[in-house]
This record gives C-alpha cells, structure tokens and sequence, in this order.
C-alpha cells in the first residue's frame, strides 16, 4: 500500500513539474518574441550597425533590449533589467518595454520618457522591483546621442583608433523605485566607426569555476579586441 501511495504521488508531482516546464517554455518563447531577433534589422540603412543578443540566467527573466526608429533620422534604443528573476521579472519586463516603446514614440527626449516611465510603474509599486534602464537616440545623420541612465551600468564607447572607456555621467535612480526620481539628458557625438556597447551585470557579474568575476575591465579588453579584429566574437 505504502509503495502505491508513493508511485501515485511521484506520478502526479512528475506531472505537474512536466506541465510547469511546458509553462516555462512557452513563456520563454513569448518572452524571446518581444525583442528583436533579426540582425541586420534595417538592411536598406547603411549609416550605422546594430546587434544585440539576450541570454536569460532561467528559463525567463528580467533582461531586455528594444531599439525602433522615431522617425527617419532618430533611432531609439534601450537596454534594461529587473531586479528580480524569474516570473515576476519578466511580467515587469514585458511591461516596461511596452511602456516605453508607447512613451517613446511621443517624446522629444530620452530623460523625459524615462521620468514617465518611472512615474507609472513606481506608482502602487506594491512589489517594491525596480528596473536599471539606459536608453538612448542616435541622430544617424550627425552621429549624435542623446541618452539618460536610469541606474543602469555605464556602457563602454569604443572610439576608433583611440580605444574603450565607460561612459561618464550621473547614472541616476533605477526605474520604479521613486516616483520623484529625476533623470538628466547628456549628449555624446560618435564618430565613423565608433561603437556603443551596452549590457547587463549578468555579463560582468558571470563567474569562472575559482569564482572570479568576469568584470569590467576583462569586458573592456575584450570589447577591444573584438572592435580591432572585428570578428564579432567575444570568445
């Protein structure tokens, strides 16, 4: 009877964390439908490159990336992740990027549509997560940027001939934590060939078998060789 007892649980928990798993899945491939998959994305626009890539630590997570054109000249992009993981976070993921594709599409500047942003998703923020979020506008003509962080860590700017070096700046308040958080607006001018690398701490934060940190500086260094080879491979 005890035996019984026990196939008959094992049965039902096997079924259950089967359906659980399929759950996941599809939720990772919704999750992977959001953002864009297909490199090169604007193959009739020659003034400029762009790819991306998106790795979550579970089957679903909080890490996202969009990029989208305002208009014929301005190219908004962003790079954001949620505090947690899991579920949740990408609830919040999927929200925020539908958030701010909506804002963006109406706002003249990257501080600003941040402050919209924060102010509707730390409103009733009952769960208390929050979202590092960079996002930028690229004016492909002139090679200018504007961008506004949102706690989020500085990007590197690779300069040609010249070498990579983190994006100085106030990196400012993550997304949702405070409704009267402020978000300022710089501007930086690339220059042909200059890259723009953005990521997550999921990237610096990976760690070797001795449980070393990759950090900043190996991702400097590597970000390097890639833009002097450019194989665009990072290992």
């Amino acid at each position: 009877d005890s035996l019984k007892k026990y196939i008959k649980e094992l049965t039902e928990t096997t079924a259950v964390r089967e359906r659980m798993q399929s759950e996941l899945k599809i939720a990772h491939d919704i999750q992977m439908g959001i953002v864009p998959k297909i490199f090169p994305p604007f193959p009739d626009r020659r003034e400029f490159d762009i790819h991306a890539m998106l790795e979550p630590a579970k089957e679903v997570g909080g890490d996202f990336y969009d990029f989208f054109f305002m208009d014929n000249e301005r190219l908004f992009f962003v790079v954001g992740d949620v505090s947690d993981k899991g579920v949740p976070a990408a609830i919040l993921m999927a929200v925020t990027t539908t958030m701010i594709k909506a804002i963006a599409k109406g706002a003249a500047a990257p501080d600003e549509i941040l402050d919209k942003v924060n102010k509707e998703i730390a409103h009733d923020n009952d769960s208390c997560m929050f979202i590092t979020v960079f996002c930028g506008i690229l004016n492909i003509k002139t090679g200018e940027v504007l961008y506004s962080n949102g706690g989020h860590l500085p990007p590197l700017v690779i300069r040609s001939g010249v070498g990579a070096e983190f994006l100085k700046g106030d990196t400012g308040i993550a997304v949702g934590a405070s409704e009267e958080a402020v978000y300022k607006c710089h501007k930086i001018l690339l220059g042909p060939s200059d890259i723009i690398c953005m990521y997550t701490d999921g990237f610096t934060e990976a760690a070797n078998k001795e449980e070393e940190l990759f950090g900043d500086e190996r991702l400097k260094e590597k970000i390097c060789a890639v833009s002097q080879s450019r194989s665009g491979k990072l290992f």
